[in-house]
């Protein structure tokens, strides 16, 4: 899930009169040229909720193993990780700086409560669609497999109202799983929210790969994406604006869509099951989607199967790794493909936030 949020908190700013929220407030980060060949450190945490399946230490070397082959393949890049720090999702989470966090919660949308706003959830889809030159028919024959076979949109508009319908519908079966405690897996924190992990790199972060066993499951008012949308807010990661960074951003990556065995997820994954090896191979040749986000700021390039850079469908990990063919999908090759697709922005007047100044 690449954000590119500009065009998208526009709108925030015109439909939430958020004071002192500009456009100019808004700056690229400078995009970092990587040599074919370069080997790129990357420092690596585990952020685990205690609540929820985890990665064992055999799993997440897997993971990282299946993570540099296919980045090397697809990409020319060796990368190099750090030996993994295990922390807590609530410290990870604590990083953020107070006055930023409370700067973008007017971003979140509140379904737990059942007080947000469909309206204005539709336009933030829709403004998100625009701004990615998305083409109808090319979503729409994305989406429409997991879409209700009697619509029919004319338009991106009418698209973006059953994006929001179906993301909504999703959230609430996302809420009937259990965690291990037995209560569910969303709980009345805000470890699920997606606005809560885009924030995470305004503080010192000290990693450039957060991976998490948290099930990050939400709505915004902002940059919510086509296949995000249909799997119901799920995020499996996202490459967002890190101040600590070389490359100007940070991964954070949720392995539960991967492990996790409920009815839904199993589901949502062609009704396939993984083994924990499986797991582990499937989600760290996928986090390789993200680094090219990360190091080259790529865009998405939907329905092109042999790139790495297509987004799966709903959570079909392995066919979407069985798709790839590095040599037919070259850097370079397709707008997408081309590097600086979509740069990493960040907010100034955040940032001084968080600085003190």
């Amino acid at each position: 899930m690449l954000l590119s949020r500009f065009s998208a908190l526009i709108l925030l700013c015109i439909t939430t009169l958020l004071a002192g929220c500009r456009s100019d407030e808004w700056r690229h980060t400078e995009i970092v040229p990587i040599q074919p060949g370069a080997t790129i450190h990357l420092r690596v945490a585990h952020a685990v909720n205690d609540r929820l399946p985890r990665m064992t230490p055999e799993q997440l070397t897997t993971l990282l193993d299946a993570a540099q082959r296919t980045a090397l393949e697809h990409f020319g890049v060796h990368l190099k990780f750090s030996t993994v720090t295990e922390t807590t999702v609530d410290a990870v989470l604590a990083l953020i700086p107070p006055k930023v966090r409370q700067a973008r919660m007017n971003e979140i949308y509140d379904f737990k409560s059942g007080k947000g706003d469909r309206k204005r959830l539709a336009e933030s889809i829709l403004v998100t669609l625009q701004e990615r030159k998305t083409k109808l028919a090319d979503a729409l024959a994305y989406a429409r497999p997991y879409l209700p076979a009697t619509i029919s949109p004319k338009s991106l508009q009418e698209f973006s109202v059953i994006l929001a319908e179906v993301m909504l519908e999703g959230l609430n079966d996302w809420r009937s799983i259990q965690a291990i405690d037995g209560k569910p897996v969303l709980d009345d924190t805000p470890r699920n929210e997606w606005v809560y992990w885009d924030t995470v790199g305004y503080g010192e972060l000290p990693y450039d790969l957060v991976i998490t066993n948290q099930l990050v499951a939400s709505a915004e008012y902002t940059a919510v994406e086509v296949h995000t949308a249909i799997r119901g807010g799920l995020t499996t990661g996202t490459t967002t604006f890190s101040r600590t960074s070389p490359s100007g951003s940070f991964v954070f990556w949720s392995t539960f869509p991967f492990t996790d065995s409920s009815p839904l997820s199993h589901a949502l994954r062609g009704d396939e099951d993984y083994n924990t090896t499986q797991a582990a191979a499937l989600s760290g040749a996928y986090l390789a989607h993200e680094i090219g986000h990360m190091l080259f700021k790529f865009g998405h390039p939907f329905g092109q199967n042999k790139c790495v850079m297509n987004p799966a469908s709903m959570l079909h990990y392995r066919t979407w790794q069985q798709q790839l063919d590095a040599q037919r999908c070259r850097i370079g090759s397709i707008p997408e493909m081309q590097v600086g697709a979509i740069p990493e922005i960040y907010n100034e007047n955040w940032l001084r936030m968080a600085l003190g100044h």
